[in-house]
């Protein structure tokens, strides 16, 4: 049922999203699934789906591995990915601690769903559900208990033990890198690469926790955490800056 015909890319065979969590990417994500008419809800966790003349695959390796795709997003590393030729790869970075507070407010906001409806709110509740134990009773509980591959999500998408350099390297392979900031121009470009008019779908809206009071000593303390990734992050807005 594959092939590189029409609707694929002229000048590549496939393209592939490196999804940082909560940098918009499942907006860009639904942005591709609703050129066949799918969604959030549709797709679920189904790792490939056909519709369209369009086929998708969403975090399974040996699906991505193997190159028979439209488009293929997931949260495996960089570095645990052998991703086929001919490829148009890119990635949405985002404000170190802007992500991990928007991370903050998206696991309370789980939490507070009540079970018998949340499916029809959040179609990962079961397996995101066990993650608000992260949250403690307070934003400093979260950063005591978040692990380091969430914390610092972006940095260790591309690199296994952190580097900053090893990054910098990993991630200049890709042919885009934006910014959750600009994520309308992303779109833009993105729709040039593929040669159709991609519509923004915001699939989570949430207003639930938007104002959260964070002091100011645990905004230091979560910028001292994530200096690393903060390094990272601004040397690649400085050399790229990022749509």
């Amino acid at each position: 049922m594959y092939n590189k015909n029409k609707p694929y890319l002229e000048h590549y065979d496939r393209i592939y999203h490196f999804h940082i969590r909560k940098s918009a990417g499942t907006s860009i994500n639904s942005a591709f699934w609703s050129l066949s008419g799918l969604n959030l809800k549709l797709v679920k966790r189904t790792p490939l789906l056909i519709k369209k003349g369009y086929v998708y695959v969403r975090n399974n390796e040996h699906l991505i591995e193997e190159g028979n795709f439209f488009y293929g997003n997931s949260h495996i590393p960089y570095w645990n990915l052998k991703i086929p030729e001919k490829t148009f790869t890119f990635c949405m970075l985002r404000d170190p601690y802007k992500r991990l507070l928007s991370l903050y407010r998206y696991l309370k906001w789980v939490h507070s769903l009540d079970p018998k409806t949340a499916l029809d709110h959040e179609p990962y509740y079961k397996t995101v559900y066990k993650q608000t134990a992260w949250l403690g009773d307070n934003f400093n509980d979260f950063l005591e208990n978040l692990p380091d591959k969430h914390l610092k999500n972006q940095l260790l998408m591309f690199s296994r033990t952190g580097n900053i350099d090893e990054a910098v390297k990993n991630i200049q392979t890709l042919n885009a890198i934006y910014n959750q900031e600009n994520f309308e121009k992303a779109i833009v470009d993105l729709s040039k690469v593929v040669g159709v008019k991609l519509n923004i779908k915001r699939e989570r809206v949430f207003s639930a926790h938007k104002d959260l009071e964070i002091s100011k000593e645990m905004e230091e303390k979560a910028k001292i955490l994530l200096a690393d990734e903060y390094a990272f992050y601004k040397r690649i807005d400085q050399k790229y800056a990022m749509l």
